[in-house]
């Protein structure tokens, strides 16, 4: 029985690694040319760390996701810097029972649309890493409640 609950477990996380490499794929080139051309240089050293967890060859970085979430927080950080907000007057012949009111119109600078774009593969990525290491930790943590010696 316990073989075969490992198998299963095994091939679960087979499958989760998978998808993580074919997440990773491509990724250090997305960083260099859609990320870190729009970061101050503090937050380009954070996607530099991410490169240089990604580039291992022989095994995944435990810590990947939290390097991947860094860069994800400093992006998220330079798209709202870099986003102005204004507000619009509405013309008065469009409005109901006032006088005056305002529309609220957001202004992203040309590097805050570019991160925006190039988030949605990094946020993959997170989602891929986190899932495969969490599943692996519970595991571990699990074999080893199961025969503690």
């Amino acid at each position: 029985m316990s073989d075969a609950v490992s198998r299963t477990l095994f091939e679960q996380q087979v499958d989760l690694t998978s998808i993580l490499l074919q997440r990773m794929q491509g990724i250090e080139s997305h960083l260099l040319t859609r990320v870190r051309p729009h970061l101050s240089d503090s937050a380009g050293n954070v996607v530099d760390d991410l490169i240089v967890a990604l580039d291992v060859d022989e095994w995944i970085d435990p810590n990947l996701h939290f390097y991947i979430d860094a860069v994800l927080g400093e992006m998220r950080t330079a798209i709202a810097a870099g986003t102005t907000n204004e507000q619009v007057p509405i013309p008065r012949d469009q409005l109901i029972g006032c006088t005056v009111a305002f529309d609220t119109r957001t202004a992203p600078s040309p590097a805050a649309e570019a991160l925006q774009a190039a988030l949605p593969p990094l946020e993959r990525l997170y989602d891929a890493a986190r899932e495969a290491l969490r599943f692996a930790e519970a595991i571990r943590l699990s074999f080893q409640l199961l025969h503690p010696d």
